[in-house]
Formats: structure tokens, sequence, C-alpha cells
């Protein structure tokens, strides 16, 4: 049998934590910080005050770490009387769109529906503002920080994927204290966790009612950032400006400097050049698709509208507010709209079910085994199309190859001239790929 996690300690050990900040904002204030892990390249939280904040309490009942009621808090937050999608979750409205809002879709990398929806939201005066994380500059690379978007400007700043931690529950506990009502907008991970806190404290549901989530596939930590930029011949601490995506579909990393040079890689050449695996909590994820988000939104994958010259996103509306809202902007001409079948759904997000989906249940086992501790869910999840030879032999691969380039970089002469010469290598594809 898995194991259970009892503390937020446990859940930092296992390598559990998203970094979401779910816990600080549900402890007593000041009882729990974020703080920068240099040696997993992540922010982690620590207890500050041990007599106020046991590590069991209110904050480890809102970690995603530890483990999500999907189905539960699905019946709970949408009904029950649609059938339940291990893939999709529940839906209403299922379609592609993309705005019709220039300045917004010139720096999408997608339809620009994440930035427009709010956009409208705030406009037409049913939310006051929305969750926002941006890029911004400091001593050591560019970082992400968590805004809150109250107009456009607010919200175009925060365009664009972020592939790194963003700790979006930390904007919680500021939001209550501003008073209003608000949008949260995050990954799956951190909408689950701030739809657990509400469940415990209905403060946080009365200030955000709705919540939207993107597609993910996961994230790696700063030190992938960092490695892409010095792939490219920048040093982190020289970027005053910095995106993943944007710019139109697919999107191109751009990366500015200081004194004025510029650095671009288009999507998605950049995501295989830097020598770091994903984090272990969204290897064990079974939520790519924004389960518990009134809306869920994502990349247009669909070889049909590959030919458009614009980007698009599949948006999926889970709750009757989100497909009236959806409804009036396609009606005013807000948002261009093409109906989507489930089957296209599902072919356009394939690479990352295959991973959170059909290979989880084996690679769970493979994982308790190795007598590591996996987050809970309450999914059914199917047998798959891998096998556990498959899951060991890559669980196998990615800890041989880290603790090698670790060892050989760190230790060896001949390990240096080695894993020097391979980042020669990948220099060299990395800048023939760039534009």
């Amino acid at each position: 049998m898995p194991r259970k996690v009892s503390s937020i300690d446990e859940v930092v050990r296992q390598q559990l934590c998203v970094s979401c900040g779910a816990c600080v904002s549900a402890a007593p204030e000041g009882g729990i910080q974020l703080s920068y892990d240099e040696s997993r390249g992540v922010p982690i939280p620590r207890i500050a005050d041990t007599r106020r904040v046991s590590g069991s309490g209110p904050e480890l009942s809102v970690c995603p770490g530890r483990g999500v009621p999907i189905w539960a808090l699905s019946r709970e937050l949408f009904g029950s009387g649609r059938p339940f999608s291990v893939e999709t979750g529940q839906y209403r409205e299922a379609l592609i769109g993309r705005t019709n809002d220039e300045r917004i879709a010139l720096g999408a990398s997608s339809g620009g529906v994440m930035t427009d929806i709010p956009l409208f939201l705030i406009e037409e005066g049913l939310i006051d503002g929305a969750t926002s994380v941006r890029f911004e500059p400091s001593v050591d690379g560019p970082r992400t920080r968590p805004h809150i978007a109250t107009n456009r400007d607010d919200l175009i700043a925060a365009q664009g994927s972020k592939y790194c931690p963003t700790s979006t529950n930390l904007l919680v506990r500021e939001c209550q204290r501003q008073g209003g009502r608000y949008l949260f907008i995050g990954t799956p991970c951190q909408v689950s966790a701030l739809r657990m806190a509400a469940r415990q404290d209905a403060s946080v549901r009365k200030t955000f009612p709705y919540a939207m989530a993107n597609f993910c596939g996961g994230y790696r930590d700063y030190r992938y950032l960092e490695g892409i930029l010095r792939l490219g011949g920048v040093q982190p601490s020289e970027v005053v400006s910095f995106r993943f995506r944007g710019g139109g579909w697919p999107g191109t990393l751009r990366a500015e400097t200081y004194d004025g040079r510029v650095f671009t890689q288009p999507y998605p050449h950049f995501r295989f050049s830097a020598l770091v695996n994903k984090q272990r909590r969204c290897t064990l994820c079974v939520d790519g698709m924004g389960l518990l988000a009134d809306f869920a939104c994502g990349d247009a994958w669909i070889d049909r509208m590959r030919g458009e010259g614009h980007g698009w996103s599949v948006i999926l509306t889970r709750s009757g507010f989100a497909s009236d809202v959806i409804e009036k902007m396609v009606r005013t001409g807000r948002l261009v709209s093409q109906p989507v079948a489930h089957e296209e759904i599902l072919h356009s997000q394939r690479f990352n079910l295959d991973s959170k989906i059909h290979r989880q249940r084996k690679r769970r086992r493979v994982f308790v085994v190795l007598g590591r501790t996996c987050p809970e869910f309450d999914v059914e999840l199917p047998a798959g199309t891998t096998s556990y030879w498959r899951e060991m032999k890559i669980i196998a691969l990615k800890t041989r190859f880290m603790m090698a380039l670790l060892i050989g970089w760190r230790f060896t002469a001949a390990g240096r001239v080695v894993v020097g010469s391979f980042r020669r290598l990948l220099r060299r594809r990395f800048r023939r790929h760039s534009t």
C-alpha cells in the first residue's frame, strides 16, 4: 500500500511540493514561508513558527502535493449530472476559439482567450481582478512573481506560458485582504489547492467564486530556464525581459538583456535543450486539463487548424456561469469560435494524456515498489498502454543520467570533458534552431 503524506515537511522531502504557496495562505500569517532552495531550483515552504503551525493542520489539507479528491470536488462544484471522464473531467460546452482583440492576439502563443476572458469579466463588472504571474528580472535571472491584475495592461504583462515554478496561491490572502471578487487563474494543481481551501473556509469561495486553468503537462525548475539561456550564450543575471512563449502561435522564447541583445528560440525547440527533469509531483499528476476549473483552456493542436495562420485555444466550460460568459463573448464578436468534438480534444492533447492518464497507473505502482510516496487521487485510472518495464527503464534512465551528470561535472576531469562536449553539442543544435 502507498504511504500517506502526514505533514508539509514530508511533502517537501518526498519532492511532491509544487511551490504553489497554498500552505502559506492557509496557515496563520507568518507561520510558513516560501524560500528558494538552490539544490532543487524551486521555492519550498519552511515552517517559520512551530508554536502556531504543526505542518499537519489546515496547511496540509489544502496541499495538492498530498493529493486531491478530484471526483468528489467536481461533483460538489459542477453537480453529477454529466459523465466524468478521467481525461477531460465534466464539462458543459467545448469549442475552439481565439480573441478578436489584436493587441492580445499579438502577445498570445495560441488563441489569447486566457487573457481576453478575465478582461471581459473585469470590464463587465463581474470580478474586481484576476490572479496573474509575470516574469521579472533578478540578480539570479528571470523569476516569476504573482500579481493581482485589474486592467488590460496587467493581464497583457502576464501573457505567456510559465514552464517553471509559479506561486499563485500566495495571492489568496492578499485578495482576501483587499476585498472584492476575483478570478483565480492557475495551473490545475493550483486550482485544486484553491478548491480545497474553499472547502474548509467559506470566505475563500466568496473571494474566488470562479477559477480558470490552463492545460498543463508539468514544469521544470529554474535551473531549466537558466540552462536554456546559457546554451543561447546569455547569462541569466543579464536578462531584463523574458518569456517562454508569445508573439503568435505556437510562440517564441524571447530574452532581452540590459545592453539590448535579444535571444529568441521557437517553440518547441527549447523544451528539450536543458538537462533538467520535470518535478516529481508533475510526473505523478493525473490532471492535465484543469478538471476543477470553471474555464479550462489549452493549445488547439488540431490538424485542421494548422493552416489558419493564427493560434486557436480549446475552451472547456464546466459551470453554467462559464458557459454563459463564453456564449456572450461569441455572440458579441469578442471571440471567434468553432465547434470541436470530444475525440478532437483528446487527440489534440494525446501526448500529455498518454503521460498523465494512460501510463500513470503502472508508473505509480513502480514508484510505490521503489518506496516513493505518491499523491492520492479518487479517480479510476485505466490500465493504459505502457508496461511496468517501460516505466522502470524511464525512471532508471533519468536517475542514472542525472547522477552521471552530477558526478561527472563536479568531481572528475574526464567527466567534465564528456559533459562539456555534450553541452557544446547541445549549444550548436540549439543555435541552429534559433531565430
